[in-house]
């Protein structure tokens, strides 16, 4: 199955993303900028909301996460000359490939990272990273999604982010059959699941996002991600006992707080998990390493459901369950998903 194959490519796909950013931004030298402004859509959306905070800590001005349509409806107010970094992993989202011609035409100091280098975006003009995490023409994006956020980590630390050591393939590689594992073991006890739920802050908020759009595009199953304050204040009210909320949670405080919302609805017949990169929680034993690179272990867990999920329901996970909506939904350039 594709995906699968996919998911277990990932590794490989990592080494060759971190050493490409490595090579790419050894000789990088954007133009002056006073803030930043990181544009995508879909699963690129998602891990730039994961890779916000390492821009944040590079101390180069506001950092802010736009839909391109945002950006460019936005970008005429602008106070402030950004650095507008546009991530899409086809290189074919209509409204990503606007937004970087926009930032081109504007003067703006523009980088547009893409897995696809013959793809649209990467004629607009914009200064262009390419990511080889290689074929992945499916609609939900595995290896795109772990390859993005290599190649954002390492971007943000030559901006000026603290140095991390790196996820290397090698690490990775276990967490994929431990992920695999822990995911099948959940599955009967969703079979007559109605809602799913993933929330987490900061950075985790992008991988509840991408946990979300994963599970929802593979199985067809409705779900929602949330920031975990917006989960505790009201959103919890909307589980029933046929629901599951997931709440991706670090440090003593984070883990704490999930604590007291697993319990609380557990007294109400509603489930909650706990995910946490030690491997204390679920997925039990999948230790994921340090922030921000965690974030590739995290998912792993994720994207296993989703294809699980779908194939107990006798779906295909690389078709979807509505098949290729794109086209129809004008989003992308070419024909894929």
């Amino acid at each position: 199955m594709a995906i699968a194959r996919f998911i277990r490519e990932q590794p490989a796909a990592l080494d060759r993303c971190v050493e490409a950013a490595r090579a790419f931004a050894s000789a990088w030298r954007p133009a002056a900028f006073e803030q930043i402004a990181l544009v995508g859509s879909g699963s690129s959306f998602n891990a730039l909301q994961v890779a916000r905070p390492c821009f944040v800590a590079a101390r180069r001005g506001p950092v802010i996460v736009h839909e391109p349509a945002d950006f460019v409806a936005e970008s005429a107010a602008f106070t402030s000359k950004p650095l507008v970094i546009v991530l899409s992993q086809s290189g074919a989202s209509a409204t990503s490939i606007a937004a970087a011609e926009a930032a081109v035409a504007a003067g703006l100091p523009t980088l547009a990272i893409t897995a696809a280098p013959d793809a649209p975006l990467a004629c607009s003009g914009a200064k262009l990273l390419r990511m080889p995490v290689g074929d992945e023409q499916v609609g939900p994006k595995t290896k795109g999604f772990t390859g993005s956020l290599a190649m954002l980590f390492v971007v943000a630390e030559s901006l000026g982010a603290p140095a991390s050591v790196a996820m290397t393939g090698k690490a990775l590689t276990p967490l994929v059959d431990l992920a695999a594992e822990a995911a099948r073991a959940l599955v009967p006890s969703l079979a007559d699941v109605d809602a799913i739920v993933v929330a987490g802050r900061r950075g985790h908020h992008g991988v509840a996002l991408e946990a979300s759009l994963k599970i929802s595009e593979m199985s067809g199953i409705p779900t929602a991600a949330f920031p975990t304050e917006e989960l505790l204040h009201g959103r919890l009210h909307g589980l029933t006992p046929k629901s599951i909320a997931f709440v991706i949670a670090d440090g003593e405080d984070e883990i704490a707080e999930a604590e007291r919302a697993r319990a609380a609805m557990a007294r109400r017949g509603c489930r909650v998990l706990i995910v946490d990169s030690s491997g204390a929680h679920w997925p039990a034993g999948v230790r994921c390493g340090a922030s921000p690179w965690s974030a590739l272990g995290l998912v792993l867990p994720f994207q296993w459901l989703a294809v699980l999920l779908a194939e107990e329901r006798g779906l295909d996970p690389a078709a979807m369950r509505h098949g290729a909506l794109a086209r129809e939904l004008a989003i992308k350039t070419n024909r894929e998903p």
